[in-house]
Parts: C-alpha cells; structure tokens; sequence
C-alpha cells in the first residue's frame, strides 16, 4: 500500500480496515484505531464483525455485505454505540475492506439533547424534591425533638452533603451555559499554588469523610511557578476535578493531589483509584457535556458537566486537561497551566502587572538554573 493511500485512508472519518484471507488485519487506518484496540496481523477484536469476517473469507457471504451491531463496554454512555458495518472485496488482491461508521457518535448532537431531560430530572428536580422534604423534617425535628443529639447532628451533616451536590451541580450548570455563549474569562488573579491547592481541597474534606476517603496533598519538590487567571474559574475546574475523583473512587480509598513546574508550565496531577477500565473513546466522550458513563448514571446522579467544564476552563487559560487510566485501574486527572505569563492580551497589562510577570519568569528560569547546576554537580 502505497504512503499516498495510507494517507488518503487516514484522512477518512470512518474507520478503515484491509483484511487478509486468513482474517487477521493487515491495515488499520486512524479512524478505526480510535475506535477500538485494532492489533496487525491479529484476528478482529469485535465478535460479532469478526464473525462476518470468517463466514466472508470461507465465501458463504455475497459481498458487498451491510450489517448494523452494538459496540458495547462495560462503562459506557447510556445505551451501547450502534455500528453500521460494511464489508467489501478488495480493489486489489484477494483481500476484504472492512468499513465501519459509529452512528451513534455520528448523532451525538440528538444524543446530547436526549439525555438532557432525563439527567436535570435525576440530578436537579429529583434532589431538590428529596432535600425540601428532608430539610422540613429536620425543622420539625428540631421544633419538637425526636432524636438525639448526635442522630439529629448526623442528619444535619448529610443535609449540608446534600445542598452542596445540588449546589455544584447548579453552578457547573450556569458555567457552562456562560462559557458556551461566549463569555471570556478574565484573570489576572496571581495565584500561589501551594496555598491555592490546599484551600480547594479542604473544600472537599467533608465529602470525602462521608466516603471514608482521604485527600492528600503531596508536598511538591522545590517552589511551584506562579500561575495568572481566574481564581474562580480555576477554583471550579479543579472543584469538578476533585469531585469527581471523589465520586469516581471507592470508599476507603486514597486520593492525592500533586504539582510541579514542568518548563513553563506547572503540572497539577490528582490520582484516583477507578471503576474498571474503560477505553479511549470512552474517556473522550466523557469530556463532552451531558455524557455519563452508564455505570456513573445508574449509580451516581449528576449532569455529567463537571469535566467538560474544567477542560473549557484550562483551555481557556491556555492549558490542557487529560485523563488517563492505568491497566491496575488507577485514573489520573493531569492539569497543564502556562506559569508566570498573563492569560491576557499585552496590550491589557499596566506596568505594575507587568513587573511580576517579569520577576515571576525570574524566579522560575533562576529556579530552573539552579536545579540544572545541581544536576550537574552530582
């Protein structure tokens, strides 16, 4: 296959596959390993295509053949993928052409809209009625006790728990309905992340006692670059984040959170023990809005906008956010923010800003220095 078709094959949105007569692959283009583990020169890792490809490579299917199958994992979105599968002779040589369209990714705009009603009902209108109906019984309880102290304390505490899921879910809400529109973030907050973070995740401690869970701050190695923004938009972004390891991890359970300053950038890490494995295509999903894996909608209300929002707000301050899961099942959430520069145009600095941009890039390149003399003196 020459460079030019492999070229013209990846370019396609569809995925792309040549099979050899024997069935194992022989060509995967980007559209496909996208879509699923595609190894060369093994069988196809889906059952029921590969089943087509054996009954077409043994002659007993006419070819061209268009089939429609599900495309399911563990933790998915509400409903399986739906596949819409076309297998083809070869132009050239024995082999077959496998196409593959994800119609379900393909209608993720109906998709969206479609969830949209049944999630504000489970994660707002639902809540909201639970939590009118319990904050009166605690005042009638109140009134006219009927508890004990610490029983009466403890339903205070899962009423408060209560008010701030509803709460965030609002705010993510309003956030991402504001960011949407258009609304520019506007920042020059100077942020000192050893402080910055240990405040955000002290928000959390109650949370994540009520999980029998532990939040910990590792302490970074040598001073952590400045970093300018919103503090209220990066406080709700590393909120969702937070929250979402929080909700995401079993009880008992460790979640720590790191910084460090990588060049010019600082790198927020927060580490998570997850729910299984779930693949690429997955993990890209959850960062749209309104997408839930069907395990998290089954088990754990909520509109599904808390990692879309952070993604929307790094980027906007011209970082990046990713997630990554390791094969013992541990999930990382990393944070890359550009450190000691205006998220601004130059032209809105005064001077006094501009000075400690400039002696914040001091400091990081004398920090830099210094570590590299270290290094080499070692």
């Amino acid at each position: 296959m020459t460079p030019s078709i492999i070229d013209l094959f990846n370019r396609l949105t569809d995925g792309l596959a040549v099979i050899a007569t024997d069935g194992a692959v022989r060509f995967a283009n980007e559209g496909i390993r996208k879509l699923m583990p595609i190894v060369l020169g093994e069988t196809f890792p889906h059952a029921s295509i590969a089943a087509n490809i054996d009954q077409a490579c043994a002659g007993h299917l006419n070819l061209p053949h268009r089939f429609e199958t599900d495309f399911v994992f563990d933790h998915h979105v509400a409903t399986p993928d739906r596949l819409e599968v076309h297998l083809v002779r070869s132009p050239a040589g024995n082999d077959l052409v496998v196409v593959v369209r994800n119609l379900t990714e393909s209608s993720l705009y109906e998709t969206t809209i479609a969830n949209l009603s049944a999630l504000i009902d489970n994660a707002l209108a639902a809540p909201l009625v639970q939590f009118s109906e319990q904050l009166s019984d605690l005042v009638a309880d109140t009134s006219e006790p009927t508890l004990g102290p610490i029983a009466l304390l403890a339903r205070r505490e899962r009423l408060v728990l209560q008010g701030l899921d509803i709460t965030r879910q609002l705010k993510a809400l309003a956030g991402i309905a504001q960011l949407s529109a258009g609304r520019p973030i506007l920042g020059e907050d100077r942020i000192i992340l050893e402080s910055w973070l240990d405040e955000t995740l002290s928000r959390h401690d109650a949370k994540a006692k009520s999980r029998s869970q532990r939040l910990l701050l590792q302490s970074a190695t040598g001073l952590l670059p400045t970093v300018y923004g919103s503090t209220y938009w990066l406080g709700m972004a590393l909120d969702a984040c937070i929250d979402n390891a929080i909700c995401h991890s079993g009880h008992g359970t460790d979640i720590a959170l790191s910084a460090c300053g990588i060049g010019n950038y600082v790198r927020i890490t927060l580490r998570n023990q997850g729910y299984g494995l779930q693949p690429a295509l997955l993990r890209r999903r959850l960062a749209n809005p309104l997408m839930r894996g069907k395990a998290a909608s089954d088990e754990r209300p909520g509109l599904g906008l808390g990692l879309p929002l952070a993604r929307k707000v790094v980027e906007l301050h011209g970082g990046r956010l990713v997630l990554e899961q390791e094969l013992d099942g541990f999930v990382t959430c990393i944070i890359e923010l550009p450190a000691g520069t205006s998220p601004l145009p130059s032209q809105d600095m005064n001077v006094a800003q501009a000075q400690r941009y400039a002696n914040d890039l001091v400091r990081l390149l004398s920090d830099r220095n210094t570590a590299a003399a270290e290094r080499a003196s070692s």
